[in-house]
């Protein structure tokens, strides 16, 4: 009796676990704002070749790539609500 009563309750743990993975990977919806920062780098290395400054170029790309990052994901926060 107990040892069913152990594989009952092993069951429904690994239901709930199953179900709140699968909630989280529905809610996890790809968000396109992680591609921010790599285009940022990538079109501040072509402003660095165009300005003869590369590293100051990709620093910068990054730094816009980061906000433009940050802001897209605190916009599309807000907009769940």
């Amino acid at each position: 009796m107990e040892k069913e009563k152990k594989e009952e309750l092993k069951k429904e743990i690994k239901e709930e676990v199953f179900k709140k993975i699968k909630k989280e990977i529905s809610e996890d919806d790809d968000s396109p704002g992680g591609l921010f920062i790599p285009a940022g780098v990538l079109a501040g290395l072509g402003f660095g070749f165009l300005y003869n400054e590369i590293v100051a170029g990709l620093f910068i790309g990054l730094g816009i790539g980061f906000l433009l990052f940050a802001t897209y994901e605190i916009l599309r926060s807000i907009g769940k609500k």
